[in-house]
C-alpha cells in the first residue's frame, strides 16, 4: 500500500469521525408540529394535535446533576411555597422583585393580562396554550402570586447580557432565549448568525436554518483534535432542517410559532434597503473595500420588517451576538450609512415591542454602544468577574447593583445578575454544551463573497 493512499484513506476515515460524532450529538427532534410542517407533512392547521418544541426541549438539557431541567411552572411554584414558609421578604429575589427578572422572561399580551387578572384560566385564551405556558400562566392567576401579575407588562422585552469574552453570554442565550423563552411562551426564535462560529450549536437537533435563496456556501466542521481533519459537512449534518428565503420579509412568511431558526445573512442583502431607508452594497457591487456592506448589517431589516410589517406578529425574540460592532457608539455616516441604520435602530426596537418583539442582545461592552439603544434597553445582566455600567455612562438610568456584588459569583459559572432600574436578582442556568461531545467550530463560507472581496 503507497503512502499517498494510506495518508487519503487515514483523511478520510478521520472526516467520517468527524461526520459519526456531529450525527451522533445533533440527532434531530423531529415530532413536534413545528418539525413536521417544515417537513412538509400537512399544514400547520392539520397539525395541531402535535406537541410543539417547547414542551420537549427543556428536556434536551441537563443540570449538575445530569437531571433534565425542571419545567419553569415548577420552579415558579418552588419559589411561592419559600414564599408561604418563610414570608415574600424572605422569599428569593427572583420572586421578591418580579420586575427584575419574571416579567422579562414571561411574554404576555392585554387579553391574557385582563383574562388572567379576573381568574379566568378557562377562558381559550388560556386554556387553549402549549401545556408549558398553560402551567405558567395559571401560577400567575394565584392569588398569592398578585405581585408578580401586576409586574407584567404586555408586549415584548428586551435583555442585554454583557461580560468579556467567555463570560457565558451565549450559553445564557441558549438557555433563556433558545430553551426557556419556547418552554414558557411557545416563543419563536431568530438567532443571527455570523459565519466565523455558529453559537447556537447546543439548540441545533430544534432548530431550523434560514438559508438565503440562489446563494453558494460552504459548511465546515473544525474539530479542536489535531488529529482530525476539518471536514465539509452539510447544514443537516448538525441542524434539523433548512429553508430558504429571499428577503426579510419573505421569512416571515415561512416561520411558525414557536420555531426556533438560526438565521444566515444574506450576502445580496435582497430587501433590505427597501426596508431601512439605507445603503447596501454587496461586494460584487462594490468598486472599494470600505463600500462593502457588514453582513451583520441584515440584522436592522430584520427588526425593520418584524417592527412594521405585519406578516408575523406571534410573540418573537430576536438573537443579536457582537451587539457592539452592530450598533457602536458615534456611528459614522460612511457608504453604509452606518449612523442612520444604528439611530434607527432604537425606532424599530420600541415600534416591535408593541407588536411582541423580544431582542435578546450579547456584547462585551456596554459603553461601546450607541446612547439611543442604552436608552431603550430595560434589562441588563452582567456576567460574573464582568464590571456593571456607571450610572453616569449617558442612557443606561440607574443600575442597582455594584462589583463587590458581582464578585461574589465569581468562581460560579453560569450564575449572572439580572437588573433593572431598582432591582435586581441572581439567576443560574445549566452548561447546554454538556449535551455534545463535538469539540470545535462549525462555520459557513460564501465562497463568490470571498472571490469578490480578493477582486477589490
Amino acid at each position: 500500500m503507497s503512502k499517498s493512499f494510506s495518508s487519503r484513506q487515514k483523511a478520510e476515515n478521520g472526516k467520517q469521525e468527524v461526520l459519526d460524532q456531529l450525527h451522533e450529538d445533533f440527532e434531530p427532534w423531529t415530532e413536534s408540529r413545528q418539525a413536521r410542517y417544515h417537513a412538509g407533512e400537512k399544514s400547520w392547521d392539520r397539525l395541531s394535535n402535535h406537541h410543539v418544541d417547547g414542551e420537549r426541549i427543556y428536556r434536551a438539557f441537563t443540570d449538575s446533576d445530569g437531571k433534565s431541567l425542571t419545567p419553569f411552572h415548577k420552579k415558579l411554584k418552588s419559589l411561592s411555597r419559600q414564599a408561604r414558609a418563610n414570608g415574600v421578604e424572605n422569599a428569593h429575589p427572583v420572586y421578591r422583585y418580579p420586575s427584575a427578572y419574571l416579567d422579562a422572561l414571561i411574554h404576555v399580551d392585554d387579553a391574557e393580562l385582563w383574562a388572567l387578572e379576573e381568574g379566568r384560566t378557562d377562558d381559550d385564551i388560556i386554556a387553549e396554550q402549549p401545556r408549558p405556558r398553560r402551567r405558567v400562566l395559571e401560577w400567575l392567576a394565584e392569588p398569592e402570586n398578585e405581585h408578580v401579575l401586576r409586574a407584567m407588562g404586555d408586549g415584548g422585552t428586551d435583555i442585554w447580557a454583557h461580560s468579556k469574552p467567555g463570560g457565558g453570554k451565549t450559553s445564557f442565550a441558549n438557555i433563556v432565549g433558545g430553551v426557556r423563552m419556547p418552554e414558557i411562551n411557545n416563543e419563536t426564535l431568530l438567532w443571527m448568525l455570523t459565519l466565523d462560529e455558529l453559537e447556537c450549536l447546543p439548540l441545533a437537533p430544534f432548530m431550523t436554518v434560514a438559508v438565503p435563496a440562489d446563494v453558494d456556501l460552504e459548511v465546515h466542521a473544525k474539530p479542536r483534535n489535531p488529529t482530525l481533519p476539518t471536514t465539509e459537512i452539510s447544514l443537516t449534518d448538525v441542524f434539523r432542517d433548512t429553508i430558504e428565503y429571499r428577503n426579510p420579509r419573505d421569512l416571515m412568511t415561512k416561520i411558525v410559532p414557536g420555531g426556533l431558526y438560526a438565521v444566515l445573512p444574506d450576502p445580496q442583502f435582497r430587501g433590505c434597503e427597501k426596508l431601512t431607508q439605507a445603503t447596501y452594497t454587496p461586494a460584487h457591487e462594490a468598486e472599494e473595500p470600505a463600500e462593502v456592506t457588514p453582513l451583520r448589517d441584515v440584522n436592522f431589516a430584520f427588526m425593520e420588517t418584524r417592527a412594521k410589517d405585519d406578516e408575523f406578529l406571534h410573540p418573537t425574540t430576536i438573537v443579536h451576538d457582537e451587539f457592539s460592532d452592530l450598533v457602536p457608539l458615534n456611528p459614522e455616516a460612511n457608504e453604509n450609512d452606518q449612523n442612520r441604520k444604528v439611530k434607527g435602530y432604537p425606532v424599530s426596537q420600541g415600534k416591535g415591542r408593541k407588536k411582541n418583539l423580544s431582542t435578546l442582545t450579547l456584547s462585551h461592552s456596554v459603553a461601546r454602544v450607541d446612547e439611543g439603544v442604552r436608552e431603550k434597553t430595560r434589562w441588563y445582566v452582567t456576567m460574573p468577574k464582568t464590571e456593571p455600567p456607571s450610572s453616569s455612562l449617558s442612557g443606561i438610568g440607574n443600575v442597582p447593583v455594584s462589583m463587590s456584588y458581582v464578585n461574589r459569583m465569581a468562581n460560579r459559572a453560569g450564575k449572572a445578575v439580572i437588573w433593572r432600574n431598582q432591582h435586581y436578582a441572581p439567576v443560574e442556568w445549566p452548561n447546554p454544551y454538556r449535551n455534545y461531545g463535538f469539540r470545535g467550530e462549525i462555520s459557513v463560507r460564501y465562497p463568490r463573497r470571498e472571490v469578490a472581496l480578493d477582486d477589490l
